[in-house]
């Protein structure tokens, strides 16, 4: 009868919160606010639940100042069950009751793993430290009905592009040829592939540990018209992929400008290429456009701005913008 009981107590609003159900013997003791029925009411002691937190901000409030929380709050992206946070240097001590704090306000994440310097190296990859929960950096992580993993400690992924992901393959026309540049473990690819089962997409990254997770991210969504490449853009494209694409994506911010003149030699005549780089926020497609008709002119091609967003914030002064040009070879 404990499953109906319960529900019944719930429904008649008496049911308390605060306190777990007993089991006695061969009696299940339910905390309630007054009596009910004929059921008889007898005393205990018990420990209440541990609180429910909705906010990360009231599971630590009284544990952090109010200028401490504010350089806390928003500075985590959720990958999954994975939760990769940024710890300001002044709260290391306290870095642990803070990835604890994570786990109790978000039920589905299992591990808590700060941002451990710069992102750095050949690949561009942030080293990670876990301060909670499992001992886990292998993310699955589900968007616009792609599922994807990889190792967050190896590879470099963004969450907080999957707006841009879903608005591109969108714009994405019947059976257009596409180069997606720096495309790690594949989610600009997937998206579009899962939208346009009849485009053909070339996925170059050059990071090995990327294409082995892009490998089976395409095996697992049956994205068959998806091919993935290892190397660097600039070799692969040059050599195989010259007036090759109808659409380019080059989602490498801090890079991409330096491999725009790759862009347009892989793109046909009238190409869209979505250009990513940060820029200043006051002036942040001034500046964009100026890199882009910097390299235009020296590759003697000219280019034109189809639509020009704000793709995310990056920091107090500094956004990422895309623009999506349009090439006039």
């Amino acid at each position: 009868m404990g499953e109906k009981v319960r529900r019944e107590l719930l429904a008649e609003g008496i049911l308390s919160k605060e306190y777990p159900v007993l089991s006695e013997e061969d009696y299940l003791l339910f905390p309630v606010t007054k009596s009910y029925k004929d059921f008889e009411i007898v005393e205990r002691n018990a420990e209440k639940r541990p609180k429910k937190y909705e906010k990360l901000k009231d599971a630590l409030s009284g544990f952090l100042s109010e200028s401490e929380l504010d350089s806390v709050i928003g500075s985590f992206d959720i990958i999954g069950d994975i939760a990769i946070i940024e710890i300001p240097q002044n709260l290391a001590e306290r870095e642990t009751r803070i990835g604890e704090a994570l786990l109790e306000v978000h039920s589905n994440l299992k591990t808590v793993l700060k941002k451990v310097g710069p992102m750095e190296g050949k690949y561009r990859v942030r080293k990670v430290k876990r301060i909670a929960g499992e001992d886990n950096t292998i993310a699955t992580y589900k968007e616009s009905g792609v599922l994807m993993r990889f190792d967050v400690s190896k590879v470099y992924f963004s969450v907080r592009l999957s707006h841009e992901r879903q608005r591109i393959a969108e714009l994405v026309k019947p059976k257009e040829k596409i180069l997606a540049l720096f495309a790690g473990v594949g989610p600009f690819p997937l998206v579009i592939a899962k939208k346009r089962k009849d485009a053909r997409i070339v996925a170059i990254e050059l990071n090995p540990d990327a294409v082995y997770w892009m490998k089976k991210n395409i095996e697992k969504n049956k994205a068959k018209n998806v091919v993935p490449v290892l190397g660097d853009a600039r070799d692969v494209v040059m050599k195989k992929y010259q007036d090759f694409a109808d659409r380019i994506i080059m989602p490498l911010p801090k890079e991409a400008h330096s491999f725009l003149d790759v862009a347009f030699a892989g793109a046909k005549e009238g190409a869209t290429i979505h250009f990513y780089t940060f820029a200043g926020i006051e002036d942040p497609f001034g500046e964009a456009l100026e890199k882009a008709e910097k390299a235009a002119k020296a590759a003697g091609v000219s280019v034109s701005v189809l639509t020009q967003r704000i793709a995310r914030p990056y920091s107090a002064d500094t956004v990422q913008v895309v623009l999506d040009l349009k090439l006039d070879k």
